[in-house]
């Protein structure tokens, strides 16, 4: 079996590689943390509960902030409220307001509460 033989290749010179990592994954555990960037995925995951090994579903956001760094969140019911997919291509800015003890029953956290700011506009490139 002939195979078509073709011209010398060009080859073309290798980019610079840089590491790929993962994105950092952010935790709100003080009143008053502010984290920042452009939203870029919305997606469905599962958690592992460490006490019981039950799993839930639960929802993941990330954002790229201003240096390009992925964080990556779990979403709590105040921010699955606040946070939607029409938000993917906007800057915003998220801060853990404080808690809400209104609801708790015994064994319960409380529920936290944030502010979430969101760019009219989305950023260049979405």
């Amino acid at each position: 079996m002939a195979t078509n033989a073709v011209g010398p290749q060009q080859v073309r010179a290798r980019s610079e590689m840089v590491e790929a990592t993962a994105p950092e994954m952010f935790q709100f555990t003080k009143e008053g943390q502010i984290i920042s960037g452009v939203l870029i995925s919305i997606e469905p995951t599962k958690i592992t509960d460490k006490k019981t090994g039950d799993e839930k579903a639960a929802i993941e956001y990330m954002l790229a902030n201003e240096k390009g760094e992925r964080i990556t969140f779990l979403g709590m019911n105040d921010l699955n409220k606040k946070i939607v997919p029409g938000h993917i291509g906007h800057s915003m800015d998220i801060r853990y307001e404080r808690n809400d003890f209104s609801f708790v029953k015994p064994g319960q956290s409380p529920a936290k509460l944030f502010k979430v700011l969101v760019a009219k506009e989305k950023e260049p490139g979405f």
